[in-house]
């Protein structure tokens, strides 16, 4: 089925106690302690027209737009009862959902039980304004589509669920005639490296964000690695 979305939904407010987090995060993300900071990642890539077998997965998934609702469950109200990495993931998603909003929204869920099991957003060619406003990609040619802020709750992580649900997108992808699916990976983060690469990614470029005068200027390079270059074959 077709989930093709517009751009142009409101993004969902942080509650009080998310508000100073993000405020908090914002200010960390923004100001640095050095003249100069460099934070680098791979954007990876997978060619739309060489298929692949779908990965097993023990849960049953169907995917749906993401609502007001999908984001007040999945990053609740009041995180206090999660883990300190999992309140980090609330306030992350929340600050790019400042940026994004849902329209481009996607969850996965769990046919056997109803329950939210994945999230994820995409962009395509013609949410090149967007991306420009949230910041850190690349502009996005006809035939490409990007995905962004995997997240899976924690009773379905490990089990398969979001190579699954990027599996699903890509075949949407390829159906609807596009050629690239494009993502971004941390240069250091081997094992989401590792899952990427399972699911028939490769590295195709480098994305250097340099924060200059204590973070008050932002500027972003993106790097085409040369055929040859021995990070294209997983050389990392």
């Amino acid at each position: 089925m077709s989930m093709q979305t517009t751009v142009g939904d409101t993004a969902t407010s942080p509650r009080p106690w998310q508000h100073l987090a993000v405020l908090r995060e914002r200010a960390r993300g923004r100001f640095k302690p050095t003249l100069l900071t460099r934070i680098e990642r791979y954007g990876i890539r997978r060619d739309l027209t060489v298929p692949r077998d779908m990965l097993p997965t023990r849960v049953p998934i169907a995917l749906r737009p993401m609502t007001h609702a999908d984001v007040d469950i999945l990053f609740p109200d009041d995180a206090t009862a999660l883990s300190p990495k999992d309140r980090q993931e609330v306030v992350w998603r929340r600050m790019f959902i400042d940026k994004a909003g849902i329209a481009n929204g996607i969850v996965g869920v769990d046919e056997r039980n109803g329950r939210l099991c994945a999230a994820l957003w995409r962009f395509w060619h013609s949410d090149n304004a967007l991306v420009r406003r949230i910041g850190g990609f690349p502009h996005l040619c006809p035939d490409d589509i990007l995905i962004e802020g995997h997240y899976a709750p924690r009773p379905y992580r490990g089990v398969g669920v979001m190579p699954v649900v990027t599996e699903m997108v890509a075949r949407e992808a390829a159906i609807a005639g596009l050629r690239y699916m494009h993502g971004f990976v941390g240069t250091r983060n081997r094992p989401s490296l590792k899952s990427a690469r399972r699911i028939g990614f490769e590295p195709h470029l480098l994305h250097t964000r340099r924060f200059r005068l204590f973070g008050l200027l932002v500027d972003d390079r993106f790097d085409v690695f040369p055929d040859e270059d021995p990070r294209r074959r997983w050389e990392l």
